[in-house]
């Protein structure tokens, strides 16, 4: 029995991502401190990564709420 290419390609299609998603899998992101100056629309914007972003953008939120209590 022959292999087909197309299965190897495949086969080796699969491994590759699989092993990217093993090293995402273990990334943390790298959020900067809530502060004033990290909590400008600029700033938040120039954060490449988009979990990072939306990490550092829900800190600011809770920062700039007034009044509520933080858990």
């Amino acid at each position: 029995m022959k292999i087909q290419p197309s299965t190897v390609m495949t086969l080796i299609a699969v491994l590759l991502l699989s092993a990217w998603a093993w090293r995402q899998l273990g990334k943390t992101p790298k959020v900067p401190e809530a502060s004033a100056a990290n909590c400008s629309q600029e700033a938040i914007r120039a954060v490449a990564d988009s979990i990072e972003r939306a990490i550092l953008s829900g800190r600011c939120a809770k920062q700039a709420a007034p009044g509520k209590p933080e858990n």
